[in-house]
């Protein structure tokens, strides 16, 4: 039985974030009463900026949270909040992460069906996003724009490498990882995507806003873009982390 603590996942999007929440709600944790996949939100149902707190505010912020008996929560990014999280005696740190090329056309997808891109190709929406190593930007984030390079690798290896549960998505042990550490037992639950039953919600709300050959593509599964059309320098600090963390082991 593993000891019963706060569990903070790094949710980066398009990796497994979401299927990680719903695992979490199956398996009895305690989210924030109010939140955002995961993410605590405020009364008005607004995610509360975790990255804007200092060293002692985090760790206060999770020794109240532990006090009211909550046992999940998800961040996006924030190096101040996750380096506190990894100091906590009583919090278990957390992170999933995927192939940058499939996560990149992901998220290309993703908001591509969901009408908020309206970029025709990925090149379009790369170029629109500023889209550019998310894992490093996510675990790095200190406010503003930096620019990162291969030291910033290494300081994300370091910072990783301290995570109690660390995983690769898909990989066939991942699930088996996650019950040793978290004594999760049921994993018997779905993934939002642009596949399956999903399908149907997104296909009308495209069809309400007069997407409708949008739709259609949504219908017959067209997915855009492919892993060959990721420009390299988009990924590439990300896929040398991935290699770091997973290739070596």
């Amino acid at each position: 039985m593993s000891e019963k603590k706060l569990n903070v996942f790094l949710h980066f999007r398009k990796a497994g974030g979401t299927r990680m929440v719903n695992l979490a709600l199956a398996n009895d944790e305690s989210l924030w009463d109010n939140h955002d996949n995961g993410k605590p939100c405020d009364s008005s149902g607004t995610v509360v900026d975790l990255t804007k707190l200092t060293f002692e505010q985090s760790l206060n912020f999770f020794e109240d949270a532990i006090s009211m008996g909550k046992s999940f929560i998800s961040v996006g990014r924030g190096k101040t909040f996750i380096e506190a999280a990894i100091s906590h005696p009583h919090v278990r740190t957390i992170c999933s992460l995927r192939n940058p090329k499939k996560t990149c056309l992901s998220n290309y997808n993703y908001d591509f069906y969901l009408v908020e891109a309206h970029d025709k190709n990925l090149s379009g929406y790369l170029q629109r996003k500023q889209y550019s190593n998310p894992f490093i930007k996510s675990i790095l984030y200190e406010g503003g724009d930096v620019e990162f390079n291969q030291n910033s690798v290494e300081e994300a290896v370091n910072i990783l490498q301290k995570f109690d549960v660390l995983f690769e998505l898909g990989h066939p042990d991942s699930d088996t990882l996650m019950s040793r550490h978290l004594g999760w037992r049921n994993f018997d639950v779905k993934s939002h995507s642009t596949r399956g039953e999903d399908r149907l919600w997104k296909v009308v709300n495209m069809i309400k806003k007069g997407r409708v050959i949008r739709a259609v593509a949504l219908m017959l599964g067209q997915k855009r873009g492919n892993p060959e059309e990721v420009p390299e320098a988009t990924i590439s600090l990300d896929q040398e982390l991935m290699n770091r963390l997973f290739k070596s082991a």
